[in-house]
C-alpha cells in the first residue's frame, strides 16, 4: 500500500476517530485541530516498501558497508524464518553502528523473511538518504516528543496499525549507539507504544527477537569515544555521510549477527501482569529480559579477547606473552556455560592471535615495535578508550566471574560471624547492586546459582569441604587464587568502580546547602578524573567518560543521594563515597595479591584443568 493509502486507512478507522475525540477532550482542544495535527504527524512518519527505493537503499548500504564481511548465525536464521510465517516479529538489535539495521535487514531478506518497518531517529532524515530510506521502510521519529501529545498519539496509532496488520518491526532497544562497547540501558519509549499495541491487537502473536550485532573493528569508535570524553557530536548531514563513507575504505573487518531466544510478547506480558513484583513495571521487566538475552547471544570476537589481554598487561607484549595471557581466558570462555557458542577461533593456533594483533596495529589501536630482538605490541597513546570499546563487547561474559573473585576476597577481608558462603553471597549481591545500571544481570535466584558455579570453578572441591566459620584462612584464599585462572576482577570491574568513586567523591564535595546541578557535576567529574589520571590516583583514563559518570549518577539518584539539601544528605553522600573507596581499595589489594601469586607455579602433584582451576594427581 502507498503511504497516502495507509494514512487514509488510518484516518477512516474507528480506533483513530475515538482516540481523537478522547484526546481533544483531555487537551481542551477541538477535534478538528487534533485531527489535523495528527494527520500532519502521519505525513512525517508513515512509510512503505517501494521496490525502487528499497533497491537504492541496498546499493547505498553496500557502498557504506563495503568494509565488512557478514558472519551470521544461519541455524538461528532458519528457525526465525519459520516463525515469520505465522507471527509478527519485533527485531531488537544491539546498536554499535549506523550500519546495524542495514546488515540485519540484509541477512533477513536473503533468508526470505518479510521486510521490517525500521524505527529510526529523524536526525538521519536529511537529503539524499532521508527520502530514500523513508520509502524503504524506515519510520523516522522525532528525537523529542515530550511536549507534543498529539504526535505521541499519532505514533502509537501508527504502530498499532502495523501490529494489527501483522507487520514486522525493528528498532534498537538502547535508543542510541553504545559509546563504551557494552549494551546500554534500554529506552522504553518505542517499546511502550508497541506493548500497548500488542495488548489491544487482535492480530497474530508478536515475537520479540533479541539480536546481537558485534564488529571486530569499527570505524565509528574514535568519534564515539571522543563524545564519551565530553566532545560534541557532529550533526548528521551530507558532509557527515561523505566522511562516513570514506572511513569504510578498509575491507578486512567482520560483523557478527546472532539471535537470542525469542519472547512471545503477549504471553510474557500476561505473566508479568500476574506477578505482583512486576506491578506497574511490565515494560521495564520485558526490556531487561530482552537485553539479557542479547548479551547471552553475543560472542567473544578475537579483537575483544586480544584487547582484554593487552589492557590487562599494562605493557608491551610479545606474541608468546600474548598467547600465554590469553590461554586461561580462552579456557574459561570455551568451557563456561554462559558463553553462547564457539569463539570462531582455534585457541591452540597462534595464527589468529598474530593476525588480530596486526589488524589492530594497522587500524592504529595498537602500536607495533619491531626494532628489538622480538616484535612487541602495546596500546597506542590516546587509544585506551578505543581498545576498551572492543574489550567491552565481551565483558558481559566475564562479569560474574569478576564479581565472584572480589566477593570471595571481601568475605576474607571483612570477616563477620556466619557462614562463608553466605558472606560471599552478601558481598556479591552488594556489588551487583552497585553495578545494576551497567550490566543486565539474571534474576536474583539465577544470579545466586551463577555465583555458586563461579566459586566451584575457583575451588572445585568447595561443596565437599567443611569450612570453619566465619571465613576461610588467608592461606586458603591465597591458594585458591594461586591455583585458579583467569584473574578477572581488576580487569573487568576496576574501570567502573574507579569512575563511580570519582562521581561519589564529587557528590560528597558538593555544597550541602545547594541543589545538585547534574551537568555541572558531570563536568567537575571530568576535570577531577583527568587530574587523578595525571596524578596516577586513577588507574586509567578509561574511567574518565561521561557514559560511566552518568550511570554512576543514576545509581546515586536511585539511592536518593542527588536531590535534596542539608547535612543529613551530605552524610549519606559521604557514606556512599566511603563505601566505593573501600571497594576500590579491596580491588587494588586483590590485584596486588594475584600479581604476586601469578608467577608462582602450582604445587607439585597438581595439574591445571581446562577451566582454569586445578585438580590433584595424588
Amino acid at each position: 500500500m502507498t503511504m497516502d493509502g495507509t494514512i487514509h486507512e488510518i484516518l477512516q478507522s474507528k480506533h483513530f476517530r475515538d482516540g481523537v475525540e478522547k484526546l481533544a477532550d483531555k487537551l481542551g482542544d477541538t477535534r478538528n485541530n487534533v485531527h489535523s495535527l495528527a494527520e500532519r504527524a502521519f505525513s512525517e512518519m508513515v512509510t512503505c516498501h517501494d521496490p525502487l527505493a528499497s533497491g537504492a537503499y541496498k546499493v547505498l548500504g553496500g557502498l557504506l558497508s563495503r568494509r565488512y564481511r557478514i558472519d551470521v548465525d544461519h541455524d538461528g536464521l532458519r528457525r526465525l524464518r519459520e516463525l515469520d510465517k505465522e507471527h509478527a516479529i519485533a527485531w531488537l538489535p544491539s546498536h554499535r553502528s549506523y550500519l546495524d539495521m542495514f546488515y540485519l535487514e540484509q541477512v533477513l531478506q536473503q533468508a526470505d523473511i518479510r521486510p521490517s518497518f525500521v524505527l529510526g531517529g529523524d536526525n538521519l532524515a536529511f537529503w539524499p538518504i532521508g527520502p530514500i530510506l523513508r520509502r524503504a521502510g524506515v519510520l523516522y521519529i522525532r528525537r523529542t516528543t515530550h511536549d507534543d501529545p498529539v504526535y505521541r498519539f499519532a505514533l502509537r496509532t501508527y504502530l498499532g496499525h502495523l501490529i494489527n496488520n501483522g507487520q514486522n518491526l525493528c528498532w534498537s532497544i538502547e535508543g542510541g549507539r553504545s559509546r563504551t562497547g557494552k549494551l546500554r540501558p534500554p529506552r522504553y519509549g518505542a517499546l511502550r507504544y508497541v506493548v500497548d499495541a500488542v495488548w489491544h491487537s487482535e492480530g497474530p502473536e508478536v515475537m520479540a527477537v533479541p539480536v546481537s550485532v558485534v564488529y571486530d573493528q569499527l570505524a565509528e569508535v574514535a568519534a564515539m569515544t571522543a563524545e564519551a570524553l565530553g566532545g560534541s557530536k557532529r550533526p548528521e548531514g551530507i558532509g557527515w555521510l561523505l566522511r562516513f563513507a570514506r572511513a569504510q575504505e578498509s575491507r578486512n573487518a567482520i560483523v557478527r549477527i546472532d539471535f537470542g531466544e525469542p519472547i512471545k510478547m503477549r504471553e510474557r506480558l500476561r505473566e508479568l501482569e500476574r506477578d505482583p513484583r512486576a506491578k506497574g513495571q511490565e515494560v521495564e521487566r520485558l526490556a531487561l529480559q530482552v537485553c539479557h538475552r542479547i548479551n547471552r547471544a553475543t560472542p567473544a570476537v578475537p579483537t575483544a579477547i586480544v584487547t582484554l589481554a593487552l589492557l590487562g598487561a599494562e605493557r608491551a607484549l610479545t606474541l608468546d606473552e600474548t598467547i600465554d595471557a590469553l590461554e586461561p581466558i580462552l579456557a574459561y570462555l570455551r568451557d563456561h556455560p554462559t558463553t553462547p557458542h564457539a569463539l570462531g577461533v582455534q585457541p591452540q593456533d597462534p595464527g589468529w592471535v598474530s593476525a588480530t594483533l596486526d589488524k589492530l596495529a594497522d587500524s592504529g589501536v595498537l602500536k607495533r615495535f619491531t626494532e628489538g630482538d622480538e616484535t612487541v605490541w602495546y596500546i597506542a597513546p590516546e587509544q585506551h578508550l578505543v581498545a576498551a570499546f572492543y574489550r567491552n563487547t565481551l565483558i558481559h561474559l566475564l562479569v560474574n566471574r569478576a564479581i565472584a573473585e572480589l566477593a570471595m576476597f571481601m568475605a576474607r577481608e571483612h570477616a563477620s560471624s556466619g557462614d562463608l558462603l553466605e558472606s560471599i553471597w552478601n558481598h556479591a549481591i552488594s556489588l551487583r547492586q552497585l553495578l545494576k545500571f551497567e550490566f543486565f544481570f539474571a534474576s536474583r535466584a539465577e544470579f545466586r546459582d551463577d555465583m555458586l558455579a563461579e566459586v566451584a570453578l575457583i575451588d572445585p572441591e568447595w561443596e565437599g569441604r567443611d569450612v570453619a566459620a566465619p571465613v576461610v584462612t588467608n592461606e586458603q584464599l591465597e591458594l585458591w587464587f594461586e591455583r585458579s585462572r583467569p584473574h578477572l576482577a581488576h580487569l573487568i570491574l576496576r574501570p567502573f568502580f574507579d569512575a563511580y568513586r570519582v562521581v561519589a567523591d564529587q557528590l560528597a564535595a558538593w555544597p550541602h546547602d545547594r541543589p545538585v546541578v547534574k551537568d555541572r557535576l558531570l563536568q567537575r567529574c571530568l576535570g577531577f578524573g583527568r587530574q587523578q589520571v595525571l596524578q596516577k590516583k586513577l588507574h586509567s583514563a578509561e574511567s574518565v567518560t561521561l557514559e560511566l559518570f552518568r550511570n554512576a549518577l543514576e545509581l546515586a539518584e536511585h539511592r536518593g543521594l542527588v536531590s535534596g539539601v542539608g547535612r543529613e544528605v551530605r552524610k549519606r553522600r559521604q557514606a556512599f563515597a566511603a563505601h566505593l573507596r573501600q571497594v576500590v581499595d579491596d580491588l587494588e589489594r586483590l590485584s596486588r595479591m594475584q600479581r604476586q601469586k601469578r608467577t608462582t607455579p602450582p604445587p607439585r602433584g597438581t595439574t591445571r584443568t581446562a577451566r582454569g582451576s586445578v585438580s590433584s594427581t595424588t
